[in-house]
């Protein structure tokens, strides 16, 4: 069953809105709490409190067959990180046709292999894609090369600062610049234009599993612009932007990993080299009132069966608005349109906000706040 809206929306009183800052604009004027709706009707129609008997990894299998079955052609964004990679092996490993998998880059701007982002695609994402390419010869590999996208996105006379409202979290250039990347590579635009079913596929996200008042819970939050933007969200786009572990399509996924964590948790919390007491915003379990955090690694092996913990990883950005991923951009001259554009933007964006609505109300390089989903009780 195809469901609207699930990508999510955030409602303010009786009005919807894909943008969260117009839900916020719209919050301010009527005093009306803000509340971030993430599929609620189809996931709490689901009993979480029970496991589903299925293995994670025949989940997965079942996620990647539902979308081979939907679109005439998939295209997913791969870095061969954990997400991404189990996301692509849930077609390969079960012979479900994957038609392509991409992967983007700043080279031609910042003529450096070892920066944040391109360190990932030149150390461990074209090593692996080249046996790829002997494994399974009908998939492509594409490159994709986002310099020319920044410029052209930003040095534009109409962008001003409207480019803001395409965006929901994520105000790093280098995401910002694929709002509507369907349209922007030619090859893809033409496949759209034959009137063909296409999907972009995103490895998002990761659960969020928490422990209070002696109860596991999951909550899903609202980070889905990592992937797709404001007017894919809103339907408005002539393609289609699929979450692979996030769907209302597939909730026993979402279920199965919130079991997993919560089971790992019970059994290994005090002896878990993946446990402490350092925060890491993924899941934890409290005992005697501390609060004992699991880490990224953890979480990928518990939910990633198949993941090496040990492959290279260049690290996360912190800032969901300056990204070292964006150095290059940064280092443009002062007088760049393209940076100027983008700059403006931001400086808007931190007097439309509240000062309640920023993670730092003196420094806006600290994003604005997320929303978070109903809680949905394991046990």
């Amino acid at each position: 069953m195809e469901y609207s809206d699930k990508l999510g929306c955030y409602r303010v009183g009786d009005l919807k809105f894909y943008s969260k800052l117009q839900a916020i604009e719209y919050m301010q004027k009527t005093n009306v709490h803000l509340h971030w709706d993430f599929n609620e009707a189809v996931f709490s129609s689901y009993d979480w409190t029970m496991e589903p008997q299925e293995t994670i990894l025949e989940l997965y299998r079942q996620r990647a067959q539902q979308l081979r079955d939907r679109y005439d052609y998939i295209a997913l964004f791969w870095s061969g990180g954990a997400d991404s990679e189990t996301v692509r092996r849930s077609f390969n490993d079960n012979d479900i046709k994957l038609d392509e998998i991409v992967t983007y880059c700043n080279y031609q701007g910042s003529d450096d292999k070892t920066d944040l982002m391109n360190s990932e695609l030149f150390f461990r994402t074209i090593p692996q894609a080249e046996q790829l390419k002997y494994d399974f010869p009908e998939m492509k590999f594409r490159i994709l090369d986002q310099s020319e996208l920044y410029l052209n996105n930003f040095d534009n006379n109409n962008t001003k600062f409207d480019w803001i409202y395409n965006m929901n979290m994520m105000f790093t250039p280098n995401h910002v610049v694929r709002d509507g990347i369907g349209l922007k590579v030619k090859e893809w635009a033409n496949i759209i234009h034959q009137g063909k079913k296409f999907c972009l596929l995103w490895g998002i996200d990761k659960p969020r599993v928490f422990h209070d008042n002696n109860r596991f819970s999951f909550k899903f939050i609202d980070m889905v612009d990592l992937g797709p933007k404001v007017k894919s969200m809103a339907g408005l786009e002539p393609y289609t932007d699929e979450l692979f572990f996030w769907t209302p399509d597939h909730p026993k996924i979402a279920i199965k990993q919130g079991h997993l964590i919560k089971n790992y948790l019970n059994s290994n919390w005090s002896t878990s080299p993946f446990v402490s007491n350092k925060k890491s915003n993924l899941a934890y379990k409290i005992v005697d009132g501390v609060k004992h955090w699991l880490n990224n690694h953890g979480v990928h092996s518990i939910i990633y069966p198949q993941w090496n913990i040990l492959t290279f990883d260049p690290g996360k950005t912190k800032s969901t608005i300056f990204s070292p991923r964006d150095q290059w951009f940064f280092n443009l001259e002062e007088e760049n349109y393209a940076k100027k554009s983008w700059y403006i933007g931001i400086e808007y964006l931190n007097t439309l906000i509240p000062n309640y609505w920023k993670n730092n109300p003196n420094d806006i390089t600290a994003g604005i706040k997320a929303c978070w989903s109903k809680e949905y009780f394991l046990e």
